[in-house]
């Protein structure tokens, strides 16, 4: 009879660690998850700041091209303030000309290629 009762309580622990194992390591994998996303989330302002920088030499580029009927090779840089900027190439003929704008804002860089 002793031997019925020893090995429940072996049971119990056994199952005991393995929940335990389980829980640690899904606890281990949302802490994981989670400072991935801490980290994206400090660079996410960055991130849409060039993004949005990259948009406007673009558009810049677009206007201005179209001013000079198609034929601008020389690149334009602008300083928004803040440190934003943007710097925009020209390739290609109409209607493959395209467009390549890169915005930069505190070391993070984000580009745009536009084609008409």
């Amino acid at each position: 009879m002793r031997k019925s009762s020893e090995n429940k309580g072996s049971a119990v622990i056994l199952i005991t660690f393995l929940v335990t194992a389980a829980v640690l390591g899904i606890a281990l994998g949302i802490s994981w998850l989670s400072l991935g996303e801490i980290k994206i989330s400090h660079i996410s302002p960055e991130t849409f700041v060039a993004y949005y920088a990259a948009e406007a030499g673009a558009e810049r580029g677009l206007y201005e091209d179209r001013q000079a009927g198609g034929t601008l090779v020389d690149s334009i840089n602008d300083n928004l303030g803040e440190g934003v900027t943007y710097v925009v190439n020209f390739s290609g003929v109409s209607p493959l000309r395209v467009i390549n704008s890169v915005g930069s804002f505190r070391g993070v860089d984000r580009a745009v290629e536009t084609t008409y």
